[in-house]
């Protein structure tokens, strides 16, 4: 769903910069600056918490020996 968003709102940029060029309408700048702005502040949002996740993921995947737990024996035998 987020992707789909970014994707859009992109693709949204994109197009009005170059409805932008093409005519002489100041509101395609105003709208391709805005979402621009908008989806690097969404964007880097985004994928600091996605880097964030895939660190913890990353980490409860490693198995690091020294964690591991060792049996005890109790009886003195």
């Amino acid at each position: 769903m987020i992707t789909l968003f970014m994707s859009l709102l992109l693709l949204t940029t994109i197009v009005s910069a170059l409805i932008y060029q093409r005519t002489n309408q100041e509101i395609h700048l105003v709208l391709s600056i805005f979402t621009a702005i908008v989806l690097m502040v969404w964007g880097l949002a985004v994928a600091h918490w996605s880097i964030h996740i895939i660190a913890l993921l990353t980490l409860l995947c490693i198995r690091i020996p020294i964690f591991q737990s060792k049996p005890l024996n109790l009886s003195n035998n």
